[in-house]
């Protein structure tokens, strides 16, 4: 175990003697406050790191203007404690102070070069300036692969900075081929188990999926459970994580049942985990109702729809658009089983958020007016059946041409009321 604190007490001893008995032993004074800001940084008190650098710097600066090499060092040792601190102006004028040294010998130590062009990279990437992290990254590509083996850990690294910040900036493309690059890399470790190989997979996997490849995905996404399976606990929620992520796969390319397995694997997990009204639960809820739906098993659709919305009507504002949507689909399921006093009772719920989020003339109030029409209408009741047939009809007036095909069942439905209601009369 790493005596961090011991280690501060015995410098400073050291320092107080140097500085009573050889004051003018300047680079010996830079050392040890270098050694100093080294350990606090190593204990993670970035402002006192900062502090004992300027120190020695401000010594090297006066007095060893000269040694480049040991100046660029400091520098970069300061440029790293500020960006620690998020203060990213200072750590890049530092790290500007160093590659201008750098790189006036950059065959002298080009690794150290690499390694500032990899800071700035970092830097610019934590100012989500993704463009300019970037061009550091490939700076310090272009030394890596000269002179690191092609299996080397430190490329491994530079090749995934280069595809999360591509993935920042929606190329996808690039993102793929650097993380592709990790990955040969990656592979090779003497562990197939590495948790970062299934990271480096996961990532993979994501962006082959929103690019809608999703065989490749699922491979990719497959190679990652494999791994988790092995190395996590089964009730780990990153094992969650990945359940849904294949389910949706599945759901994407219509394998429903496949979906509705997977989907399950991870509420096994999610449930256990999370609190009973944790929203990623009552998410996952909708989407296996969602697929059961799909494969037109109504009873599981309704049952974990009903799950969902009691998650959302807790966890969601009164008016959020999900809890609508969610009705709306439960209301759907209850008039494909024909009850549909329940069927206008969730659409009724529906109605009363939709009427206050969306404008009058909005077309998805218009279908929710008609939907409610027609369970009406079902039900045998023709006067609220023809209110709210003539509420959609008044949108649809609005938003279609005179003539729209769109608009003739509505017509026709009305039409028959009128008529049924006339033989009554």
């Amino acid at each position: 175990m790493k005596n961090y604190s011991k280690a501060i007490s015995l410098f400073e001893q050291a320092l107080t003697l140097q500085e009573k008995l050889s004051p003018l032993n300047h680079h010996d004074l830079s050392n040890t406050y270098d050694i100093i800001g080294i350990t606090y940084y190593n204990m993670k008190n970035y402002h006192n790191a900062l502090s004992f650098y300027e120190k020695a710097c401000t010594i090297r600066e006066k007095y060893f203007s000269n040694e480049k090499s040991t100046l660029a060092t400091i520098y970069n040792n300061i440029a790293v404690a500020y960006n620690a601190i998020d203060d990213h102006s200072n750590a890049l004028s530092f790290c500007a102070k160093t590659v201008s040294i750098r790189e006036k010998n950059p065959k002298e130590d080009e690794s150290s070069l690499a390694n500032i062009y990899k800071s700035m990279g970092l830097i610019y990437h934590s100012m989500q300036n993704y463009s300019k992290a970037i061009i550091y990254y490939q700076k310090a590509i272009l030394i890596e692969e000269k002179i690191l083996s092609s299996d080397d850990s430190s490329l491994e690294t530079t090749y995934n900075n280069i595809a999360v910040a591509s993935h920042c900036m929606e190329d996808k493309q690039n993102a793929l081929i650097f993380h592709r690059k990790a990955f040969v890399i990656r592979e090779k470790t003497p562990s197939p188990n590495d948790p970062a190989i299934a990271s480096t997979c996961k990532n993979i996997a994501s962006i082959y999926h929103s690019m809608k490849n999703y065989s490749e995905a699922n491979i990719f996404y497959q190679k990652a459970l494999a791994i988790q399976e092995k190395i996590l606990s089964p009730n780990d929620s990153s094992l969650a994580s990945t359940y849904i992520n294949i389910a949706s796969i599945h759901h994407s390319m219509k394998n429903y049942s496949d979906a509705v397995s997977f989907y399950h694997k991870a509420l096994t997990i999610l449930e256990q985990t999370d609190s009973p009204h944790n929203l990623s639960l009552g998410i996952t809820y909708n989407n296996i109702a969602v697929a059961y739906d799909c494969m037109e098993d109504k009873q599981n659709a309704l049952i974990f729809y009903r799950k969902a919305l009691v998650i959302q009507e807790k966890t969601l504002s009164p008016t959020d658009p999900e809890i609508a949507s969610t009705c709306k689909s439960i209301a759907s399921i209850y008039h494909s089983m024909k009850n549909y006093a329940d069927t206008v009772a969730f659409y009724q719920k529906a109605l009363t958020i939709l009427e206050k989020t969306l404008s009058s003339n909005d077309a998805t109030l218009g279908t929710t007016y008609n939907n409610i029409a027609v369970a009406y209408d079902c039900m045998d009741d023709k006067n609220n059946a023809l209110l709210f047939y003539q509420k959609s009809l008044l949108i649809r007036e609005k938003i279609l041409t005179p003539h729209d095909l769109l608009s003739a069942p509505l017509y026709s439905s009305m039409a028959s009321i009128y008529s049924s209601m006339n033989k009554k009369t």
